[in-house]
C-alpha cells in the first residue's frame, strides 16, 4: 500500500499544479475582457456545449493592432478588441497580422475542453475559424463557467482526473473567480 499511496499523492500534486498553472493563465487573460463603450459584452458563455457537457468561453480583450498604437483611444475608451495570437503577448507583432488597425485578424480567444481531455486555448478569426490552438492542461474532465448576476465576475471550475496503474482514480479540482475589469469600454481598476 505504501507505493500506491505515494503514487496517488504524487499524481494528485501533479494534477493540482497542472490546474493551478492553467487556471492562472486563463484568469490573467480573461481578466482583460468585459464590455465595450456601447455596453456590448466582449464575451460569450456556451453552457454545456463542449465535450461531455463542458462549457466553452469565448472572449476578446484590448489589443494593439499597429506599431506605436495605444490600447486607449482619444476618448479614453478601448481602441480595439481582439486576441493575441500567443498567450502573454503585449505587442502588435502578435496581435495583428498586417500591422493595420482597419481589421483585427485575431478576433477572439476560446477556452474549451478537447476530445482528448485537454484544456485548449484557441485563437479565432472574425469568422470564428481557428487560427491557432495550444494546450493549457491535460487530463481535464470538466470545465464549468458561471457569470455573476452583475456580470462582473466569471467563476471557473476545472476538474482533472487521472487513472493510476493500480486502477485508482486521482481527481483534483480548482475554482477561481475572475474579475472582468473592462466596463463600458474603459479600463477599470480592480478594487
Amino acid at each position: 500500500t505504501g507505493p500506491s499511496i505515494w503514487s496517488l499523492t504524487e499524481t494528485n500534486l501533479h494534477l493540482q499544479e497542472n490546474l493551478r498553472q492553467a487556471v492562472g493563465r486563463m484568469s490573467q487573460e480573461l481578466h482583460g475582457s468585459g464590455f465595450d463603450k456601447d455596453n456590448v459584452a466582449q464575451f460569450t458563455l456556451s453552457d454545456g456545449a463542449g465535450v461531455n457537457g463542458t462549457d466553452i468561453v469565448r472572449f476578446s480583450i484590448p489589443v494593439v493592432c499597429h506599431n506605436g498604437d495605444n490600447i486607449m483611444d482619444g476618448s479614453g475608451n478601448i481602441a480595439h478588441w481582439g486576441a493575441p495570437l500567443t498567450w502573454g503577448c503585449s505587442s502588435y507583432t502578435c496581435m495583428d497580422a498586417n500591422d493595420n488597425c482597419t481589421t483585427v485578424e485575431y478576433k477572439s480567444i476560446e477556452y474549451r475542453v478537447g476530445a482528448n481531455n485537454q484544456l485548449l486555448r484557441r485563437v479565432l478569426d472574425p469568422a470564428n475559424s481557428v487560427v491557432r490552438e495550444e494546450t493549457f492542461a491535460n487530463n481535464i474532465v470538466d470545465f464549468q463557467v458561471t457569470l455573476s448576476a452583475n456580470q462582473r465576475v466569471m467563476t471557473l471550475n476545472v476538474t482533472a482526473q487521472r487513472v493510476l496503474l493500480t486502477t485508482q482514480l486521482s481527481t483534483a479540482s480548482t475554482t477561481i473567480e475572475v474579475y472582468l475589469r473592462n466596463r463600458g469600454g474603459r479600463c477599470a481598476q480592480h478594487v
